[in-house]
Order: structure tokens, then sequence, then C-alpha cells
């Protein structure tokens, strides 16, 4: 990979309990396990069972290794500006992930801006910290939804049915609408004297990516004409979805293929093979994304988050390769998806589908 490429937990609570209505907007027909209680007003729902292949069981250890990872101290990143996260100021109902010497990185050129969605559409904004903080030792902002719900800067779980980052009211998950209102506050704190933000960031190097059901709400977010990049991991708008919709996910549905073709930036998808619950639907993406460019980077064996769900992670290097291209035409970084030679296109770990790129 390339001399650009650079490191997640993700909150696999709330990523399991959607993986089932996934399964079931594909028509899903694996055999599955007895179906399993959601808390609140979620239906019973059950997931299929990952394949008894190689791939299966690599894709298997990295779902089941996810929650250890809660455990883990935090990392400062690999960048040049070592990071780390807090509540944002002024009370915002955000989190925000900013190198530790902000003055410092502004310093060496202004700074870009990255607003994720949390698999599950969780309101947890700590459960991917380590692939956040490594994209904002970059030289990001990165703003993330939701409050500090797992990791050890997490306040205690309460015991009982209702505890864990995944099971909040679903008027406290991420949405769209919330990812587009966290664009607006850091560019009014842009230009705001006295806010640690003031004249630090680039409007044009405003970026929306996301996991899973965030993966949905950064593609409704990045119709936003501000936005200048958009990259989704393991997601893909539903093929099939429910008439009625999904209980208490209404952004699992909120987006329809022909919405598609409101995206004016390029896009970046990458997937977890055949193992990976969201497949299906990110390929047929591809197939219905015709006004923007698209490169799409499909690793079998990966799963559902194992492309960011570890330190260091191959899908946060891509990502970072990925936005240095994007917003500082960096050649070497560009190298990784473009050129009949690109370096994922002879990776063989690799499947890559490109339009436009």
């Amino acid at each position: 990979m390339s001399a650009q490429m650079r490191n997640m937990g993700t909150g696999f609570s709330a990523v399991l309990l959607i993986a089932a209505a996934i399964a079931m907007a594909q028509g899903t027909q694996a055999a599955a396990p007895a179906p399993q209680q959601a808390p609140g007003n979620r239906p019973a729902m059950t997931f299929p069972p990952l394949p008894n292949t190689a791939l299966g069981q690599k894709a298997a250890l990295m779902g089941s290794l996810a929650p250890k990872w809660n455990k883990v101290p935090d990392l400062e990143g690999s960048g040049k500006f070592p990071a780390s996260y807090a509540a944002a100021p002024n009370g915002a109902d955000y989190v925000i992930y900013e190198p530790k010497d902000l003055v410092g990185a502004e310093a060496k050129g202004k700074l870009g801006v990255y607003v994720w969605g949390s698999g599950g559409c969780s309101p947890d904004a700590a459960g991917s910290r380590f692939h956040l903080t490594e994209i904002a030792s970059h030289g990001y902002v990165v703003i993330v939804p939701g409050k500090i719900l797992s990791g050890p800067k997490a306040p205690p779980q309460t015991e009982g049915p209702q505890a864990g980052p995944g099971m909040q009211d679903p008027a406290e998950r991420a949405t769209a609408e919330k990812m587009v209102a966290g664009i607006d506050w850091i560019l009014a704190e842009n230009q705001r004297k006295g806010s640690p933000y003031f004249g630090a960031i680039d409007p044009a190097h405003i970026a929306v990516a996301g996991f899973s059901c965030g993966g949905l709400i950064a593609l409704k977010a990045g119709f936003d004409p501000r936005v200048s990049a958009v990259l989704i991991e393991s997601s893909g708008i539903l093929k099939n979805p429910p008439p009625g919709g999904l209980a208490g996910l209404p952004q699992m549905t909120a987006v329809k293929k022909e919405d598609l073709d409101k995206l004016h930036t390029p896009v970046l998808y990458l997937l977890g093979g055949p193992e990976d619950i969201a497949e299906p639907n990110g390929l047929d993406d591809f197939e219905q994304i015709h006004k923007s460019p698209i490169f799409l980077g499909d690793q079998p064996g990966a799963g559902h988050g194992g492309l960011i769900s570890v330190p260091n992670a191959e899908g946060t290097k891509i990502e970072l390769d990925w936005l240095d291209w994007q917003f500082n035409h960096d050649a070497v970084a560009g190298h990784t998806f473009t050129g009949p030679d690109c370096e994922l296109c002879h990776d063989f770990r690799w499947q890559v589908k490109r339009k436009g790129i």
C-alpha cells in the first residue's frame, strides 16, 4: 500500500441489532440462530450466521474480538498531530476528535472537517474512537453526533436490558440532519471570535463518512452542497426495504436508490466481502451511481466492520489516502485508486470497481 496509507473500535452492540434488519431487507435465505428479542420498540430479529469457511471464520473472529477493544486505552493516532476527543464545547450535542495542539496543527494549514455516522446510527460517539482519532491526527476536526458512551472516558453503565450504547431511545440516534447540523456548527465556530476554531477550518474540505447504518445517513448528508467528499464503510441503500420501514430505525430507509443521483462529489465505498451483511447493498449502489465518480473496494473475509475495527485498520488507511487525494491532490495517495496499476487494483485481497476514476 502507498506511503500515504495509514488506524476503530465499533459499537457492535448496535450493529448486531440492525444486522438482522439488513438481512431481512435483502431477503437472506441462510439459516439463522434462534430469534433474539430486541429491546424497546424493536421486534424480535434474527441474522444469518457467517459461512463455515476460512474467510467466514476470519470475519467471525474479528466480530468476536470487537467488544474487547472497549477496554483498550485511547490512542493518539499515527499522524503528525497527536489527537484526543471530548464532548463539544458550548453544550453542542457532539463529540469532537481533534489534534491536541489545535493551534500548532492550524499553523501547518487549515483543518479539514470529517463528520461521522456511527454504526447502528448509535448515539455512542466513541464506538469508533480508534478510527476517528487516527483521522483527527492527520489534521482533521472530526464531528460525531452523540455522547461518549463506551471506552475509558465513558461514564459507568447501569445494569439491565437498557444498558449499553446500542440500546438508547431511537430519538437519540444519529441522523443525517444531525450530521448536517454538525457542519453548520463548525462553520459558525470558524467565524466566531473567541472560538477555539476561529479561522482554523477550511470550508472547502468537508467530508462525511459512516459505517453501516451510519453510512446511510452519511450518504444523505452528502447531498449537502458544502460536502466535498463522501466515504462509506460496509453500507449501502437497502435493495428491498420493508414497506413499513424498520421500527426505531427510520434512518435505514430514509434514502432510496434514486436519491443516489443527488450525490455531487466523488464517493468511496469499502466493503468486507460476502461475509459483510451490507455487501449486496453496496454493490448495488455502485451500479446505481451514474453522476459521480465512485471507487468501490471489496475485501472478502473482512466482514461487517472488520476494515475499521482495530487500531491502524486498513479501511482507515485507505480513507486517509482518499482524503489526501481529494483534498490535497496528493499523487502518491491518488495512486491507491487511479491508473491501471493502482495499489488496490493489483492487491490480490481486494476486488475493485471504478467509475469516472
